[in-house]
């Protein structure tokens, strides 16, 4: 009896605070004795996963922390199962991973964030009121400013402010496209748009990638047979690749998006990311025909946790995007605008960059030095000049259908590639990502995967032929 409660409490069935039923009504539900009851209640106590109080009752402690078990991940390789899988990992005791693209929680700067967080204190007032829904004034001064950088002259009056570059994206994807009209994505692609676009019912049309970034044929022979409504693309160290597309190649996808009336979706979420000198210049730097509309966020540079991201769209569809966001969630908190904008100002945010490249450099390093040390030879994977991903190419192998699991017995998380792409693949795929984990759980992570690979290649008994190059591998 106790074990079945714990199992629930550490799955998180049984929230923190929950009150347990009575010794008297659980012994007559389950047909056992009070004492019994009692018993399994007592060591529930003595393991700190319940309080009991005289003439309360008995409740779910409050330190307890749910943790799913791993054996409930990699069940269903669907966008929308495996996001659900990622945003798990950290609960999970024992676990390390390398499949979330998210910076390292123990290098963000929580002690001038937090003095942000204070210097608000005089501003209380305005604070706790709804907030404009194109967000606070402060703050679109300071991402304005922020775009001057990535090559762009915006004004505050064009930014719009939104709970991360995900629901950007899904207002865009709202915004541009009715169900059932084709859109255009990278191959592979961002998996978390993919579940948007499926939510809203927009068919995704594959634009296969090479090392300069999408292939403009590829653009153009679908933008002349569907008509589509925009292209989303990652050009600036891409998810899940870490392409960077080239300035001409940049200047390209522009000129097609012009000729053909469809717009340029640019998620610009890592390019300050950038490990071997500036990254290019943002599209939307290039745009003079409003044809580019510029999403980005803080979630990669400071914490996942914030949920702050921002738009930049032509003015008739900032205004659409507006409308929507206000049907959404009307605004994003007031409180944490402020503070991130008194972050900016003080430039809290170029310092954090500063002291952190350094260290993700290091880190990306270390996963291609594994990878070169410990992978077979039929294994190939790209090198990132930015960003947190990695991109692997296997053989596709029947063998292999169990990798993720077997990973997960061992203590490992890694992303399948199966999910970012919207066709299927003649390879089999992975997305590893560095930014999380120091350097030495990074070698010992890709020391394990390469070992589960090699045994699941070795049990083929056919010649194995090197992965297809439909995309730059090293």
């Amino acid at each position: 009896m106790a074990e079945q409660i714990k199992l629930q409490i550490v799955q998180g069935r049984l929230p923190a605070g929950t009150q347990l039923p009575t010794v008297r009504e659980l012994a007559r539900t389950l047909g056992v004795t009070r004492v019994t009851v009692q018993m399994a209640y007592h060591e529930l106590q003595n393991a700190g996963l319940v309080e009991a109080t005289v003439g309360r009752g008995t409740f779910v402690s409050r330190h307890v922390e749910a943790r799913p078990p791993a054996q409930s991940l990699g069940r269903q390789l669907t966008p929308d199962a495996v996001v659900n899988d990622i945003l798990q990992l950290g609960q999970i005791a024992g676990l390390r991973s390398l499949a979330d693209a998210a910076p390292d929680a123990s290098l963000f700067p929580a002690q001038e964030f937090w003095q942000a967080l204070d210097e608000c204190r005089g501003e209380a007032l305005e604070m706790v009121r709804y907030g404009a829904s194109q967000g606070d004034p402060l703050l679109r001064v300071e991402v304005a400013r922020l775009l001057q950088d990535r090559g762009m002259a915006v004004t505050p009056d064009e930014v719009l402010i939104v709970a991360g570059v995900t629901q950007g994206l899904a207002l865009v994807a709202q915004a541009l496209a009715r169900p059932g009209e084709p859109v255009l994505v990278e191959q592979p692609t961002y998996l978390g748009f993919l579940h948007t676009l499926k939510a809203h019912g927009v068919q995704p049309l594959a634009v296969p990638l090479d090392e300069e970034g999408p292939i403009p044929e590829a653009v153009e022979r679908l933008a002349i047979q569907q008509r589509p409504r925009f292209f989303y693309t990652v050009p600036t160290f891409q998810n899940p690749t870490g392409v960077c597309a080239t300035p001409a190649r940049r200047a390209q996808l522009l000129a097609l998006a012009e000729q053909y009336g469809f717009l340029l979706v640019e998620d610009d979420l890592y390019a300050r990311l950038s490990y071997e000198g500036p990254p290019p210049p943002a599209v939307k730097s290039l745009d003079r025909s409003e044809s580019v509309i510029h999403v980005g966020g803080f979630s990669k540079l400071l914490m996942p946790g914030l949920r702050l991201g921002y738009v930049v769209a032509p003015p008739p569809i900032h205004e659409r995007l507006l409308s929507l966001r206000r049907a959404m969630d009307l605004c994003s908190p007031p409180l944490l605008q402020r503070a991130l904008a008194r972050f900016l100002h003080e430039d809290g945010l170029k310092r954090h960059l500063r002291r952190v490249l350094p260290l993700y450099r290091q880190r990306r390093d270390a996963l291609l030095a594994a990878l070169r040390h410990h992978m077979p030879p039929a294994v190939q994977w790209t090198r990132p000049q930015g960003g947190f991903c990695v991109w692997l190419t296997l053989p596709r192998r029947s063998t292999l259908a169990d990798l993720q699991q077997a990973a997960l017995q061992q203590g490992w998380a890694f992303a399948p590639g199966e999910v970012f792409l919207t066709r299927p693949s003649p390879d089999y795929h992975l997305r590893l990502c560095f930014g999380a984990q120091p350097p030495e759980w990074i070698a010992q992570g890709v020391e394990v995967l390469a070992n589960l690979i090699r045994e699941r290649l070795d049990r083929q008994e056919s010649v194995i032929e090197p992965p297809s190059d439909w995309l730059p591998l090293v």
